[in-house]
């Protein structure tokens, strides 16, 4: 039967206290706790402090709770048929008294976090902009770190930490609480990934709800805003372009860094069964990497033609800049075209520099986001549509994130059921 006793080595103020776990008689493990205590109060009757003061008996205390835990860790590794020596012992004094290298143990959070994006770097289907939101997360919590004065190890980040990040962005970093909830969402991948390999993590985190980045401020344009912004009439060459531009984005569902890239070279043509010749532009966005595979809407055909075939000339060389301009341009098309009813929306305050929600004119809520966003708001619930088809275009990988995409509920989800059920009834009664 394994046994723990406890000596001094030198007679000082501050000796150090030794251990010795004695499994067999042959095998006696000992190392320094590096708990101290002045020779004078150690007695060597019971190999403990004395209790003459409150601090001895605290000392006491803890040495016999490393004790119980010691004894613990040997009996579940014997049955595991772990190897017992000295390091075997270090390491568990170590772990229980919690010294750590702070730039190599990755059981602390922001370590872990670093090996984690430089091995995502390595795989093919992350892209820059995915390892880019997790070091910007490192970066977060990082600072968040400083001003707690504390770096926290994995199974530290529980609950109420994640709730204290969360308001942190909120309010120290001014971020929009939606912009907060991914950055916690993503902080919950990692501890996930964490877990995965073998960590520790807080019993709070497997039910912990990051709360949702669906908001009810969905900007998007309807078809009959989209057919306003076809009539109107400009002699400003940008603000033509921009016009196509949007119009093209609305009916191809693509974000602006991939809009503004495509050209007639990603156009082919396929012929189905029945001899039907349709055509396709195809595309790998850059945010994912993944392929998609667009029919040409007639709309889209329409502005294909008066550049010859090809796509509208660019705004600028630098694609940084190009969707600069795209975005300052269709809010100024979307004036021209009388969308200037008043919703909420996020809004730049210049004065701040910050994003808030206000309520103001759409069309001074309009960026290239709306592209996207208007084609699978448009198509959505559209019987001529399933769900996985605009997907495919949008890129999305579940249907779930679709619906939160396009803002979609479960309200919604109940009113399309009915309008089947009442269909379903006329058919009968028909």
């Amino acid at each position: 039967m394994a046994t723990i006793r406890y000596y001094l080595r030198t007679k000082s103020a501050n000796s150090k206290i030794q251990i010795q776990l004695s499994i067999s008689r042959d095998l006696k493990l000992r190392t320094s706790t590096d708990l101290v205590v002045n020779h004078l109060d150690w007695s060597s009757d019971t190999n403990l402090p004395k209790q003459n003061n409150p601090e001895n008996k605290i000392l006491t205390r803890q040495l016999r709770e490393l004790s119980n835990h010691l004894l613990n860790e040997y009996n579940s590794d014997f049955v595991a048929g772990v190897i017992f020596d000295t390091n075997w012992l270090k390491e568990k004094l170590n772990k229980y008294f919690r010294r750590i290298d702070e730039k190599e143990d990755d059981s602390i959070f922001v370590n872990y976090l670093g090996n984690f994006i430089d091995f995502k770097k390595g795989i093919a289907s992350y892209t820059d902009s995915t390892i880019g939101k997790y070091n910007n997360l490192k970066d977060r919590f990082s600072e968040y770190q400083k001003k707690k004065k504390k770096n926290f190890l994995i199974e530290d980040l529980s609950g109420k930490v994640l709730i204290d990040f969360k308001n942190y962005l909120i309010v120290d970093c001014g971020l929009m609480e939606t912009t907060a909830t991914r950055f916690i969402k993503n902080l919950k991948t990692v501890i996930f990934d964490s877990r995965n390999n073998g960590k520790q993590i807080h019993h709070q985190i497997a039910g912990f709800s990051t709360g949702t980045t669906n908001s009810e401020h969905k900007v998007f344009l309807s078809l009959q805003e989209i057919g306003k912004i076809k009539e109107i009439v400009t002699l400003n060459a940008d603000w033509n372009l921009a016009k196509d531009w949007l119009i093209l984005g609305c009916y191809l569902g693509q974000r602006a860094s991939d809009l503004l890239r495509m050209t007639k070279r990603m156009i082919y043509t396929k012929t189905d069964a029945d001899g039907n010749s349709f055509r396709f532009i195809e595309i790998k966005q850059q945010k994912t990497g993944e392929k998609v595979v667009i029919p040409l809407h007639d709309e889209v055909e329409e502005i294909l033609k008066k550049y010859n075939g090809d796509f509208p000339p660019v705004f600028a060389n630098n694609p940084d800049s190009n969707s600069v301009l795209f975005n300052r341009h269709i809010k100024k098309v979307c004036e021209l075209a009388g969308i200037h009813d008043m919703v909420k929306g996020k809004y730049f305050n210049e004065v701040t520099k910050k994003n808030e929600i206000v309520e103001t004119e759409k069309c001074k809520l309009v960026s290239s986001h709306v592209c996207r966003r208007s084609f699978a708001t448009n198509f959505y619930g559209n019987k001529m549509f399933t769900t996985p088809q605009l997907m495919a275009i949008t890129g999305h990988k579940s249907e779930a994130q679709f619906l939160n995409y396009i803002g979609r509920t479960a309200d919604d989800w109940a009113m399309q059921t009915a309008k089947t059920f009442k269909e379903l009834s006329n058919q009968k009664i028909s």
